[in-house]
């Protein structure tokens, strides 16, 4: 039996393919909330189900993640929406982590400067949104919530397409 030099390839080619997407499928399934390490997983929130942490998470998220993420974590823009999605279905650890280091290409600031209380408290009361009626109600009345200096810095690239959608 003769085996061309086309099949060959041809078969190749195709087993190639088809372990880059075992791969791949097996990585997606493994990744964590914004990379955050395995070790987090193990993370326990000291505060989960307090209220008063929650009411005190309120007040922190207002003065340092609301002019970004939005009232009751609705999101803004292209900011993401906190009170739903994969904030929700991550950890409560992860989402510490993610807090603490934050994501510099993303522009969202590392808030490792917060005590780990009050970060904790911040996780708390994310974790309060998800059932929440006022972060599901699109139509309440906006809190006033002013920007704070936080060492993120701010993208060229970004601030060049805010200024040009601005000219249209």
């Amino acid at each position: 039996m003769r085996v061309s030099a086309r099949s060959c390839f041809l078969t190749a080619v195709m087993s190639a393919v088809a372990l880059i997407y075992l791969a791949l499928r097996l990585a997606a399934e493994d990744a964590h909330f914004h990379n955050a390490p395995a070790s987090s997983l193990q993370m326990k929130n000291p505060y989960a189900g307090q209220h008063a942490a929650a009411v005190a998470g309120s007040k922190l998220y207002a003065t340092n993640c609301g002019s970004c993420h939005g009232t009751d974590g609705r999101g803004t823009g292209n900011i993401p929406a906190l009170s739903e999605g994969p904030t929700q279905s991550a950890s409560d650890g992860e989402v510490f982590w993610f807090i603490t280091t934050g994501s510099p290409d993303n522009n969202m600031p590392a808030w490792a400067s917060l005590s780990v209380q009050k970060r904790w408290q911040i996780v708390t009361y994310l974790k309060s949104l998800k059932n929440s009626r006022r972060a599901q109600n699109t139509d309440s009345e906006p809190v006033n919530v002013r920007p704070v200096k936080t060492n993120a810095t701010v993208s060229v690239s970004i601030v060049r397409a805010d200024i040009s959608t601005l000219r249209r």
